[in-house]
Parts: C-alpha cells; sequence; structure tokens
C-alpha cells in the first residue's frame, strides 16, 4: 500500500473507531424529523457501524440518565427537556465563525487557585471546559484565551460554567501583561499544527466527498457520519484564535467545506430515517443496498 493510499485508509478507520453509539445516537436525533427517533432506527443504524442492539440500548439508557435524551413513548426517543446544550452542541460548529469579533488585544483569564482537587472527574470536566473554550494555563491555576468571542467575558464565563467550569474559579479580563509575558502569551496555541490540521481535513472531505457517488448507499452513510463526526469534533475544539495569532483562512474554508459536506450526509440519513419515521416497511439495513448514489 502506498503512503497516500495509508494515509487516506487511516483517516477512515480513525474517524470510525471514535464514533460511539452515544454520538450515533446524538447526531441522528439532531437530523431527524422534528428530531424524534425510532429505536428501531437506531439499532438498524448501529448495525451498519457494526454495534450491537444491546449497546444502541445502554447508550440510550445513559443518556436518558444523564437527562440528553428522553423516551416520548414506547420505542420513540427524542431529546430530553432543559438538554439544549446538548443540542447546541452537536450543530454549534456551523455558528463557529459567527461566534468570533474582533480581537482589541485583550485576554480573558480564569484563576482556578481555589479549586477543589479532590474530585478528580469533577476537575476532568472544569479543566476540558477550560481547553473546549480554547483556553491555555499561563501559569499554574491561570488559564488565558483571546478576548474575541461574542458577548466578552459575561457571556464566556456562563457558558465555561454551562460546560462544567468549577463555581470557584474567577473568570475576569486582562487587558495586557508585561513585556517579558506578552510573548508567551503568543505561544501558547500550536499555530503550526492548527494550520495543518485545516488543510488535513479539508482535502481528507474533499476525498470523501468525491468518493461518495462509488460506494453503496449504507457505506456512504457510514462514511459521511463517521468522517463529519470526526471533522466536526475538530471544529468544536478549536480555540478560534483572531488573525492577530493565527492565520484564519483556511478555518473559514474548513467550515465552509463541512456544511456542504454535512449536506451530502443528511441527505442520505433523513432519507434512512424516513423509512422509519414514516412507518413505512423496513428494508434489512444489515445487507448490503447495492444501489449507487447519483454523481454530482
Amino acid at each position: 500500500m502506498t503512503p497516500a493510499r495509508l494515509k487516506k485508509a487511516n483517516f477512515r478507520d480513525e474517524a470510525l473507531s471514535q464514533l460511539s453509539a452515544t454520538a450515533l445516537i446524538l447526531s441522528l436525533l439532531s437530523v431527524a424529523p422534528r428530531q424524534i427517533v425510532p429505536a428501531q432506527a437506531l439499532i438498524a443504524a448501529g448495525r451498519l457501524f457494526e454495534m450491537t442492539e444491546r449497546s444502541i440500548r445502554v447508550a440510550l439508557n445513559r443518556l436518558d440518565a444523564e437527562a440528553k435524551v428522553r423516551k416520548l413513548a414506547r420505542g420513540l426517543y427524542g431529546f430530553a427537556e432543559g438538554a439544549e446544550g446538548v443540542r447546541r452542541e452537536v450543530t454549534n460548529w456551523i455558528e463557529a465563525e459567527d461566534r468570533v469579533v474582533e480581537w482589541s488585544g485583550a485576554w480573558i483569564a480564569a484563576y482556578t487557585g481555589d479549586v477543589s482537587r479532590t474530585d478528580r472527574k469533577r476537575l476532568r470536566r472544569h479543566e476540558g471546559a477550560l481547553r473546549l473554550r480554547g483556553f491555555r494555563p499561563l501559569r499554574k491555576d491561570l488559564w488565558i484565551r483571546p478576548d474575541n468571542l461574542r458577548g466578552g467575558v459575561q457571556a464566556v464565563a456562563a457558558d465555561l460554567i454551562a460546560l462544567g467550569l468549577a463555581k470557584d474559579s474567577i473568570v475576569f479580563i486582562a487587558s495586557s501583561f508585561s513585556a517579558a509575558e506578552d510573548p508567551v502569551t503568543r505561544t501558547l496555541w500550536d499555530s503550526a499544527s492548527l494550520l495543518e490540521g485545516y488543510s488535513r481535513l479539508i482535502e481528507e472531505l474533499k476525498r470523501s466527498e468525491q468518493r461518495a457517488s462509488t460506494l453503496s448507499i449504507d457505506q456512504a452513510m457510514v462514511e459521511t457520519l463517521s468522517i463529519g463526526r470526526y471533522v466536526i469534533r475538530h471544529i468544536l475544539l478549536d480555540p478560534l484564535l483572531p488573525k492577530a495569532l493565527l492565520a484564519t483562512d483556511d478555518r473559514y474554508r474548513l467550515i465552509e467545506q463541512m456544511r456542504q459536506y454535512d449536506r451530502l450526509g443528511q441527505r442520505l440519513w433523513q432519507a434512512f430515517l424516513a423509512r422509519y419515521v414514516n412507518n413505512e416497511r423496513t428494508p434489512d439495513v444489515a445487507s448490503r443496498d447495492r444501489r449507487r448514489l447519483p454523481t454530482h
């Protein structure tokens, strides 16, 4: 196998390996009509990814216990009331660039020195919230990010708390740092890796979209959902740095490419879900559907 083919195969395999039963359920709920999905549709979709019925039902029960989804009727599931944050995180990537505003040079800082370290699970969630919103540690117990997100420090602080930031944290504005510290603040993010990642993901999305017309319907559904989720996760984890710290054109291009790719995936999965939502006769999705996608 040539290096180019190996890289492509590894990318698809890596994307597929990171798709859990929980992620599959939340993804399908986000694209389903009225965001309601029969359990049988979720089980059938799971078979396409070689997930067992048991794994899907265990994931449903876990999401129910976490108040992220709820059983609406016998065999029918939707997002739970109050799970707006879950819905938003599934689709938040679409509006990523809309959250960015002009950077004045100020920073949003979070002091975490009073946060308890005894509950390791809560601490991981706390630090995960900071990283998810692009914060990096400047010093022990002091995390910062550029103040370039819409709504400023108040909106960011509320968002961090919703994501799991410990309430003992102090979130505030740091207008500037000393001449000694300022160069350090600009190297907290690995700009080279971010730029390389944008380019790689853009090319992989283009290759996958071109490849889709050669795949069976089942294969195309599996590929678009697994690769789409993989790329979306990278967009959601992006620190959304300002132009002064990172050339942002490729980030914008990646989001636009993902929007185009998402339209392809949604067409496929909405057609699949319609078989169940409309109570039409359900085909055996475990067998290969040899119909071909139309070329674009």
